[in-house]
């Protein structure tokens, strides 16, 4: 669940932006290169590691791609509610579309360029303003990363309690997330303007929690896709060790892929291509599932992906792209 858009009144920004936009492509390039090092270092060093794919079934290989596609369609429901907000009611067609458009857009382009794409459309054809659905969005940042920290405490010390191993540091991570996003909502804070990225995305966020927060039921709607999601982003992790003959329990699995939500903060490649690869395998080795199973897992849940966004997502630009401006809204 990404959110990336610049505000009207952030032109001045923009125009540094775009004189920074090669320096960016560099840095990219470059941090891509060297995480594609390492892997391809690491996979010499350990020639067996894609060993545990002749377990993987046909049945597994369905089971991963209805689930990820599970969560392209609640990522639909929330953009659909989002919308519907601001009293724009997109039809199914649309809000299943822009899902997978979007995470098309996501793995052509870095800092997530697919949600440029969805606000261009909103705007184009329902007129729906960009920085109030951007601050909307945004505040649902706030409900994620609470979600997360919430259901990885609760895992952390699920896990502790089994007498597993885990490093203290991640209930404590956990902790501090539930913590500082509590402390934004409910401690009267001064409207943050900033032109650094991290104060920005937090002052959008706080200024869409002001928004929504008189609409319990939103409010109720946007906590259950999140754990909705949380808890599918889980199985489909837990389904993708076991695929490889993995003896793993659900609650590594689950907090696996809490952690690897994370590397989403460190958006500045396709997809995270390479960082998601490398978050996800760390976490795989502290929790005892090992490095390279972490590597294989995460690839699988990509072909998964890439293999729906790849094959219904042009369908829906085309589709989409040929609607015209709804002039009655």
């Amino acid at each position: 669940m990404d959110i990336q858009l610049d505000k009207p009144s952030q032109k001045v920004e923009n125009k540094g932006a775009n004189i920074m936009r090669p320096a960016k492509k560099w840095w990219q390039g470059i941090i891509l290169l060297f995480i594609g090092v390492l892997i391809a270092y690491y996979l010499l060093k350990h020639p067996g590691t894609f060993a545990p794919l002749k377990h993987l079934t046909v049945t597994y290989a369905l089971l991963l791609v209805s689930l990820r596609a599970v969560i392209l369609l609640i990522n639909g429901l929330l953009l659909r509610d989002s919308a519907l907000f601001f009293r724009v009611k997109l039809r199914p067609k649309e809000w299943i579309g822009l899902s997978f458009v979007t995470a098309l857009g996501n793995y052509l382009t870095p800092f997530s360029g697919g949600m440029v794409a969805r606000a261009g459309y909103l705007k184009r054809i329902h007129n729906l303003p960009l920085t109030k659905f951007a601050v909307l969005l945004a505040s649902c940042y706030l409900i994620v990363f609470f979600g997360i920290a919430v259901v990885g405490l609760i895992d952390s010390l699920f896990i502790m309690g089994t007498s597993a191993q885990l490093p203290w540091q991640i209930p404590v991570l956990f902790g501090c997330v539930a913590g500082g996003v509590a402390a934004l909502v409910i401690l009267p804070l001064p409207l943050i303007s900033s032109n650094h990225m991290l104060l920005r995305k937090i002052g959008e966020a706080l200024e869409g929690w002001k928004l929504i927060r008189k609409d319990k039921p939103l409010i109720l709607r946007f906590s259950g896709y999140t754990f909705l999601n949380i808890f599918t982003n889980g199985l489909l992790f837990f389904i993708a060790y076991r695929s490889l003959g993995a003896d793993i329990l659900f609650s590594h699995a689950l907090m696996i892929s809490l952690i690897a939500v994370f590397s989403l903060l460190v958006n500045i490649t396709p997809a995270n291509l390479g960082i998601q690869e490398a978050v996800v395998s760390i976490a795989s080795g502290g929790l005892g599932q090992g490095v390279g199973e972490g590597l294989v897992v995460v690839l699988l849940i990509r072909a998964a992906t890439m293999l729906l966004v790849f094959t219904l997502g042009p369908f829906f630009v085309f589709a989409l792209g040929h609607r015209k401006p709804n002039c009655t809204q």
